[in-house]
Protein backbone atom coordinates (compact mmCIF):
# COMPACT_ATOMS: atom_id res chain seq x y z
CA UNK A 1 0.00 0.00 0.00
CA UNK A 2 2.93 2.30 0.68
CA UNK A 3 4.11 1.88 -2.91
CA UNK A 4 0.58 2.30 -4.25
CA UNK A 5 0.26 5.57 -2.34
CA UNK A 6 3.61 6.73 -3.73
CA UNK A 7 2.32 5.90 -7.19
CA UNK A 8 -0.87 7.80 -6.53
CA UNK A 9 0.99 10.93 -5.50
CA UNK A 10 3.69 10.60 -8.16
CA UNK A 11 3.66 11.96 -11.68
CA UNK A 12 5.65 8.95 -12.93
CA UNK A 13 3.21 6.31 -14.28
CA UNK A 14 5.85 3.55 -14.13
CA UNK A 15 5.68 3.63 -10.31
CA UNK A 16 2.16 2.16 -10.46
CA UNK A 17 3.29 -0.64 -12.78
CA UNK A 18 5.50 -2.13 -10.06
CA UNK A 19 2.49 -2.81 -7.84
CA UNK A 20 1.23 -5.52 -10.21
CA UNK A 21 4.37 -7.62 -9.74
CA UNK A 22 4.17 -7.28 -5.95
CA UNK A 23 0.51 -8.31 -6.03
CA UNK A 24 1.31 -11.35 -8.18
CA UNK A 25 3.89 -12.44 -5.59
CA UNK A 26 1.31 -11.96 -2.81
CA UNK A 27 -1.25 -13.99 -4.77
CA UNK A 28 1.22 -16.83 -5.22
CA UNK A 29 1.96 -16.82 -1.49
CA UNK A 30 -1.78 -16.73 -0.75
CA UNK A 31 -2.39 -19.85 -2.87
CA UNK A 32 0.57 -21.65 -1.29
CA UNK A 33 -0.75 -20.95 2.21
CA UNK A 34 -4.22 -22.15 1.25
CA UNK A 35 -2.78 -25.34 -0.24
CA UNK A 36 -0.64 -25.94 2.84
CA UNK A 37 -3.59 -25.38 5.18
CA UNK A 38 -5.74 -27.82 3.19
CA UNK A 39 -2.96 -30.40 3.34
CA UNK A 40 -2.59 -29.93 7.09
CA UNK A 41 -6.32 -30.28 7.60
CA UNK A 42 -6.42 -33.44 5.52
CA UNK A 43 -3.44 -35.12 7.21
CA UNK A 44 -4.19 -34.08 10.77
CA UNK A 45 -7.96 -34.03 10.87
CA UNK A 46 -8.23 -36.62 13.61
CA UNK A 47 -5.07 -36.12 15.60
CA UNK A 48 -4.69 -32.36 15.88
CA UNK A 49 -8.03 -30.88 16.80
CA UNK A 50 -6.22 -28.33 18.97
CA UNK A 51 -4.56 -26.91 15.85
CA UNK A 52 -7.85 -26.36 14.04
CA UNK A 53 -8.63 -22.91 15.53
CA UNK A 54 -5.09 -21.81 14.76
CA UNK A 55 -5.35 -22.97 11.16
CA UNK A 56 -8.73 -21.30 10.73
CA UNK A 57 -7.44 -17.99 12.11
CA UNK A 58 -4.36 -18.24 9.88
CA UNK A 59 -6.56 -18.92 6.85
CA UNK A 60 -8.61 -15.81 7.66
CA UNK A 61 -5.46 -13.73 8.02
CA UNK A 62 -4.30 -15.06 4.68
CA UNK A 63 -7.60 -14.13 3.01
CA UNK A 64 -7.61 -10.64 4.51
CA UNK A 65 -4.00 -10.09 3.40
CA UNK A 66 -5.01 -11.11 -0.13
CA UNK A 67 -7.83 -8.55 -0.09
CA UNK A 68 -5.41 -5.92 1.21
CA UNK A 69 -3.16 -6.67 -1.76
CA UNK A 70 -6.12 -6.27 -4.10
CA UNK A 71 -6.84 -2.84 -2.62
CA UNK A 72 -3.22 -1.77 -3.09
CA UNK A 73 -3.50 -2.90 -6.70
CA UNK A 74 -6.75 -0.92 -7.07
CA UNK A 75 -5.03 2.18 -5.73
CA UNK A 76 -2.18 1.67 -8.18
CA UNK A 77 -4.73 1.36 -10.97
CA UNK A 78 -6.26 4.69 -9.93
CA UNK A 79 -2.74 6.15 -10.07
CA UNK A 80 -2.13 4.63 -13.50
CA UNK A 81 -5.35 5.86 -15.08
CA UNK A 82 -5.94 9.11 -13.25
CA UNK A 83 -6.82 12.18 -15.21
CA UNK A 84 -6.61 15.79 -14.08
CA UNK A 85 -4.83 14.85 -10.86
CA UNK A 86 -2.89 18.11 -11.06
CA UNK A 87 -6.16 19.99 -10.54
CA UNK A 88 -6.56 18.63 -7.01
CA UNK A 89 -5.86 21.34 -4.41
CA UNK A 90 -3.19 20.71 -1.77
CA UNK A 91 -5.69 20.52 1.16
CA UNK A 92 -7.49 17.60 -0.48
CA UNK A 93 -4.21 15.85 -1.21
CA UNK A 94 -3.26 16.52 2.41
CA UNK A 95 -6.35 14.69 3.66
CA UNK A 96 -5.55 11.82 1.30
CA UNK A 97 -1.99 11.76 2.67
CA UNK A 98 -3.35 11.64 6.23
CA UNK A 99 -5.62 8.75 5.25
CA UNK A 100 -2.60 6.95 3.84
CA UNK A 101 -0.56 7.47 7.01
CA UNK A 102 -3.30 6.12 9.28
CA UNK A 103 -3.84 3.21 6.91
CA UNK A 104 -0.17 2.24 6.88
CA UNK A 105 0.13 2.67 10.65
CA UNK A 106 -2.83 0.36 11.28
CA UNK A 107 -1.44 -2.24 8.86
CA UNK A 108 1.98 -2.10 10.53
CA UNK A 109 0.44 -2.55 13.98
CA UNK A 110 -1.72 -5.43 12.73
CA UNK A 111 1.37 -7.15 11.35
CA UNK A 112 3.15 -6.63 14.68
CA UNK A 113 0.26 -8.26 16.54
CA UNK A 114 0.36 -11.29 14.25
CA UNK A 115 4.17 -11.54 14.33
CA UNK A 116 4.51 -11.03 18.09
CA UNK A 117 1.70 -13.41 18.88
CA UNK A 118 0.25 -10.90 21.35
CA UNK A 119 -3.26 -9.62 21.97
CA UNK A 120 -2.05 -6.20 23.07
CA UNK A 121 -3.07 -3.41 20.70
CA UNK A 122 -5.82 -5.13 18.73
CA UNK A 123 -8.63 -3.19 20.43
CA UNK A 124 -6.80 0.12 19.87
CA UNK A 125 -6.90 -0.39 16.12
CA UNK A 126 -10.69 -0.12 16.05
CA UNK A 127 -10.29 3.48 17.25
CA UNK A 128 -7.94 4.17 14.35
CA UNK A 129 -10.73 2.99 12.06
CA UNK A 130 -12.83 5.83 13.51
CA UNK A 131 -10.03 8.23 12.57
CA UNK A 132 -10.16 6.96 8.99
CA UNK A 133 -13.92 7.51 8.92
CA UNK A 134 -13.40 11.08 10.16
CA UNK A 135 -10.76 11.81 7.50
CA UNK A 136 -12.88 10.30 4.75
CA UNK A 137 -15.82 12.44 5.89
CA UNK A 138 -13.57 15.53 5.88
CA UNK A 139 -12.48 14.74 2.33
CA UNK A 140 -16.08 14.36 1.18
CA UNK A 141 -17.13 17.57 2.92
CA UNK A 142 -14.31 19.48 1.25
CA UNK A 143 -15.24 18.06 -2.14
CA UNK A 144 -18.93 18.88 -1.74
CA UNK A 145 -18.48 22.30 -0.14
CA UNK A 146 -16.54 23.62 -3.12
CA UNK A 147 -18.19 22.28 -6.26
CA UNK A 148 -16.20 22.88 -9.39
CA UNK A 149 -12.87 23.19 -7.57
CA UNK A 150 -11.70 20.02 -9.32
CA UNK A 151 -13.06 18.17 -12.30
CA UNK A 152 -15.39 15.21 -11.92
CA UNK A 153 -12.78 12.59 -12.89
CA UNK A 154 -10.35 13.79 -10.23
CA UNK A 155 -13.15 13.88 -7.63
CA UNK A 156 -14.10 10.30 -8.49
CA UNK A 157 -10.46 9.23 -8.24
CA UNK A 158 -10.16 10.87 -4.83
CA UNK A 159 -13.30 9.23 -3.47
CA UNK A 160 -12.27 5.84 -4.83
CA UNK A 161 -8.81 6.19 -3.27
CA UNK A 162 -10.36 7.18 0.07
CA UNK A 163 -12.60 4.11 -0.09
CA UNK A 164 -9.56 1.89 -0.77
CA UNK A 165 -7.85 3.26 2.33
CA UNK A 166 -10.98 2.78 4.41
CA UNK A 167 -11.39 -0.86 3.34
CA UNK A 168 -7.66 -1.49 3.82
CA UNK A 169 -7.91 -0.33 7.43
CA UNK A 170 -11.00 -2.49 8.00
CA UNK A 171 -9.09 -5.52 6.72
CA UNK A 172 -5.99 -4.68 8.77
CA UNK A 173 -8.16 -4.46 11.90
CA UNK A 174 -9.61 -7.89 11.03
CA UNK A 175 -6.05 -9.25 10.65
CA UNK A 176 -5.19 -7.84 14.09
CA UNK A 177 -8.29 -9.44 15.61
CA UNK A 178 -7.46 -12.81 14.06
CA UNK A 179 -3.88 -12.37 15.26
CA UNK A 180 -5.18 -11.80 18.77
CA UNK A 181 -7.24 -14.99 18.43
CA UNK A 182 -4.09 -16.84 17.43
CA UNK A 183 -2.38 -15.52 20.54
CA UNK A 184 -5.19 -16.80 22.74
CA UNK A 185 -5.19 -20.23 21.06
CA UNK A 186 -2.57 -22.89 21.12
CA UNK A 187 1.01 -21.80 21.72
CA UNK A 188 3.44 -21.67 18.82
CA UNK A 189 5.76 -24.62 18.45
Amino acid sequence: MRHATAALLSTDPSVADRIGAAYDALSTLHRQIEDHAALLLATRAHSARVELPTMIAAAHINAEAERMGQLARELAEIARTRRSWASIPAPLLGVLGDLSEVCLDVATKAAEIVESYETVGAAELDKRGDEVDRLKQLLYEQLLSRPGIIDVDAAIDLTMAARCYERYVDLAVAVANYGALLAMGTPRH
